[in-house]
């Protein structure tokens, strides 16, 4: 299992870690109440090197990635990040994934159902013979998000950051190597991935968790990015992406490019596509104190339609919320279903979305 080059660090201010898609990964560090608020009220730093991380000159690179992902790679300007993902040859999701044009290079990260080492050989094996680096071992990848997150990315590397647009890419001076930083987050408030060389994570970590804590915030692990995520309706492989699989149903579409000739799994999603896919993802909330589970059913009128995908506490509602797969015909807010039996408690679809997030009302251009 690959560790984490911020391991100790994570385990020194007293992480519990957990394995996902065979890293192992600093889970949560304080209670998940704490980490939440801290994400959206101030700022929280995480390690997310569970991401699989590669480098490639930007000659050649172009024609490797386009082949892998379902995204037009062709198409990513100078200094911007494209979200996309790669599916198998019968196409199913692989992983999600960040590629960004950084000028000479092209830097991707992904976020894998495949485990760790074999994402990393599907890569290399595409990749190596032009010019393909996995970094992934080589450095770590750090995760800055938050209502303040700003603050802690100008604290760090000056006040250009500011200017960044959302799904852009910098590099940045730090202690004598270069830090990659991308400005992107799942969480729906401000969020900054930073990918530093091994050799100085721990002390841009000791610095991140030092400025954060000066604005309120601190660390935390990886599992409250779930319900965050959910929340703010970013899209998360390791819940909905891992229990159902097929990004049309998902509404991935807005990944894909359907004029590329070629990337895994291109004619089965075609083939769907042109046939009509019968389900699709639809947000809802339960009522209070409702005892929701992944792979609970929704009944309706006596017979199960559909079928709970993943699950969250939001504590924006003060309630359960989650997705579902349902009937396209039913996949549309304002409707209730019966949870798990007939007479169950009562959901209640919802556009997702569900909340506002304290980003939205941050002029960042004008800090």
């Amino acid at each position: 299992m690959r560790r984490s080059a911020l391991r100790d660090f994570f385990a020194a201010n007293g992480a519990a870690f957990e394995a996902r898609a065979g890293v192992e990964c600093a889970r949560a560090v304080a209670d998940p109440a704490a980490e939440y608020a801290m994400v959206r009220d101030a700022v929280a730093v995480s390690d997310a090197s569970h991401h699989q991380v590669f480098a490639m000159p930007d000659a050649g690179a172009i024609d490797v990635l386009d082949r892998l992902v379902a995204g037009n790679v062709a198409r990513i300007r100078f200094g911007r990040v494209l979200h996309t993902f790669m599916a198998d040859a019968g196409g199913a999701l692989v992983a999600d994934c960040y590629i960004a044009n950084n000028d000479d290079e092209f830097l991707v990260l992904c976020e894998s159902l495949e485990d760790d080492a074999a994402i990393r050989a599907r890569f290399l094996a595409a990749g190596r013979d032009a010019g393909l680096r996995d970094l992934s071992e080589s450095h770590a990848v750090l995760s800055v998000d938050g209502f303040k997150a700003w603050a802690v990315a100008r604290e760090l590397f000056g006040a250009d950051v500011l200017g960044l647009p959302y799904l852009s890419i910098e590099r940045y001076p730090f202690e004598g190597a270069t830090v990659r930083l991308i400005r992107a987050g799942k969480t729906s408030e401000f969020g900054y991935l930073l990918v530093v060389p091994a050799a100085q994570a721990q002390v841009l970590a000791e610095r991140a968790f030092a400025s954060a804590k000066k604005n309120g915030g601190g660390l935390c692990g990886i599992a409250i990015h779930d319900d965050l995520r959910l929340e703010g309706r970013f899209f998360n492989i390791y819940a909905e992406g891992a229990a159902v699989r097929d990004p049309l149903s998902l509404g991935l579409q807005w990944m894909m490019d359907f004029e590329k000739e070629e990337y895994p799994g291109r004619s089965a999603l075609l083939r769907r596509r042109a046939a009509g896919f019968e389900r699709k993802i639809v947000g809802f909330k339960a009522p209070p104190g409702a005892k929701v589970r992944k792979g609970s059913t929704l009944h309706d009128g006596g017979r199960s339609v559909g079928e709970v995908v993943a699950v969250a506490q939001s504590r924006v509602l003060g309630c359960t919320i989650g997705l579902a797969m349902l009937p396209v015909a039913a996949a549309y807010s304002g409707l209730e279903f019966a949870m798990d039996a007939s007479d169950g408690p009562m959901v209640t679809t919802i556009s997702m979305p569900p909340i506002m997030p304290r980003s939205l009302t941050v002029k960042i251009d004008e800090m």
